[in-house]
């Protein structure tokens, strides 16, 4: 399954560029496309600035409301894609949409969803939390095969349908967050946590699959939901 990077107009922890870099280099080796939704183009053009190789995203989306005239190279060369000009959907929709559309991707990774913290965009966020649940909506065959992700240097939250592996990330806290929009979500079975979630109802109102962790060192952890569980959000996390 090949999978489609999305890069949205929001935080990139520029502390960690080796992360992004090695994320787009990957993709571009495996062939999977690269699209930026409007502002999330900014991360190019920050690593092309640290390279001697250009780094250029396959697709431009957007009204580019949010691209300055001092975005260099990778603005000028990418194919651009204005899309729906009567915003019946975000740009970053208008991103998942055409990854499944032109690409058939049903497997979705986003970049760039966590809010600015100077701009307190936690309304940004929240609605990039459901652009993996979007996707979701749009796939037409082999429904449970989905999967979506947003990935960023210190965490990655998975918009889980079934059943999901986490891997270690290093040798330090690695913090596992469930957090459920509907209800009927039950975990059949979970490995390697410190709390056992087997059996567990996660309801949408109540936060007792929060703060996780792995067990001491487990070099992965692993969780199933039942056969009629609706979706749930996983949060991985870990410290350095």
């Amino acid at each position: 399954m090949k999978a489609a990077l999305i890069f949205l107009n929001g935080y990139y922890d520029t502390r960690y560029l080796d992360f992004y870099q090695q994320e787009i280099e990957y993709a571009v080796k495996t062939g999977s496309p690269l699209i930026c939704a409007d502002g999330g183009i900014r991360i190019f053009d920050e690593l092309n600035q640290h390279k001697s190789d250009t780094l250029i995203p396959d697709i431009l989306i957007g009204d580019l409301d949010s691209v300055e005239e001092s975005t260099t190279e990778a603005k000028r060369t990418v194919e651009k894609w204005i899309g729906k000009t009567d915003k019946d959907y975000t740009d970053g929709q208008l991103a998942v949409k055409y990854a499944l559309d032109t690409y058939n991707s049903q497997h979705i990774i986003l970049y760039g969803g966590l809010p600015r913290p100077e701009e307190y965009e936690t309304d940004h966020f929240l609605g990039n939390l459901k652009l993996m649940r979007f996707g979701h909506y749009f796939v037409k065959d082999n429904r449970a095969n989905y999967k979506a992700e947003t990935r960023d240097p210190r965490q990655t939250i998975h918009y889980v349908l079934s059943e999901l592996r986490l891997v270690r990330k290093n040798s330090g806290l690695q913090r596992v967050s469930l957090i459920a929009e509907k209800a009927n979500v039950v975990v059949e079975s979970s490995q390697n946590l410190r709390w056992d979630l087997t059996s567990l109802h996660i309801h949408p109102d109540l936060t007792n699959a929060l703060r996780n962790e792995f067990v001491e060192g487990a070099a992965w952890a692993e969780l199933q939901l039942t056969e009629n569980s609706n979706p749930v959000y996983v949060i991985h996390n870990w410290s350095d």
